[in-house]
């Protein structure tokens, strides 16, 4: 009987210190949530009076405002100093955010002051263009989230959501709750091919059941055709590849949001509350 009793004693033990272990976890990674510059905020209004920019430029305005070269020249170029220095602003400023849960599962947070909601945040989205946020987790591994936009004007997404689920559409406005995110564009592409790929998604991959185990064959193709289920990276890796492009960065049979961030196919035309 004392063997047995102090069996019990050491899995308790083990069974308190594991529940410790995954509450510590999960509020180190909350305190993650979001990442602002540790380094100085300078005055752009110089370099934006200039008539012609730079590399080295265009590299203090990702730093300054979080737009990549292919944001902040369509800002630029159409005269939009305003709005970059808007950008700036919020890039470098504090926010208010929460933690809850988003499923039985998950917990992710959102922005909570209606203030820091103002203003146009994302300024250079365009149709066919990848969202991802790392701003849901599990215990304290974040799983991240993903999106395609399939209407740059009218701000509509395509997202497969949750267990439970099937993909739909939503609107670009939720993404500006999340306190991190990228904003995703293919590399020397054209408007009309990604126009191309936002359309075959909205046609061929809305209401599709929510499937953790969606799976790719490692070869750059999807595993059936049509689509019995997904989830949110893949489905977007589905349109893409679709069109012969693979956007899984690590080859792998499951496609994640962090595969699609860290793709060499993909360039950022913004980041926000993401230590790049």
């Amino acid at each position: 009987m004392r063997g047995r009793g102090s069996c019990v004693i050491r899995f308790e033990i083990f069974l308190f210190s594991a529940v410790a272990a995954l509450f510590l976890w999960t509020a180190e990674a909350e305190r993650d949530a979001h990442y602002t510059p540790g380094y100085a905020r300078i005055d752009l209004k110089p370099l934006l009076e200039k008539a012609e920019l730079s590399e080295e430029d265009y590299g203090t305005l990702f730093r300054q405002t979080g737009l990549g070269r292919p944001g902040a020249e369509e800002l630029y170029r159409e005269g939009r100093e305003e709005e970059l220095l808007y950008l700036q602003q919020r890039f470098f400023a504090p926010i208010e955010y929460e933690c809850k849960p988003s499923n039985p599962f998950c917990r992710g947070e959102r922005i909570t002051r209606e203030d820091e909601l103002q203003g146009n945040f994302m300024p250079a989205v365009s149709t066919g263009d990848i969202l991802v946020t790392f701003n849901s987790h599990f215990f304290g591994w974040r799983s991240g989230h993903a999106g395609l936009v399939t209407d740059g004007e009218t701000g509509q997404v395509l997202e497969a959501f949750a267990i439970g689920q099937n993909s739909g559409f939503c609107n670009l406005e939720h993404w500006k709750e999340y306190p991190g995110f990228v904003l995703l564009r293919l590399k020397d592409s054209s408007p009309e091919e990604t126009e191309r790929i936002a359309d075959y998604a909205a046609e061929h991959l809305a209401d599709i059941p929510y499937d953790l185990a969606s799976f790719t064959d490692g070869n750059g193709e999807t595993d059936s055709e049509p689509l019995s289920c997904t989830q949110c990276a893949h489905l977007v890796w589905t349109a893409y590849a679709h069109f012969g492009y693979d956007l899984d960065s690590n080859g792998g049979l499951v496609v994640t949001p962090a595969d699609l961030y860290q793709s060499d196919l993909l360039e950022v035309v913004q980041i926000y509350g993401i230590n790049y």
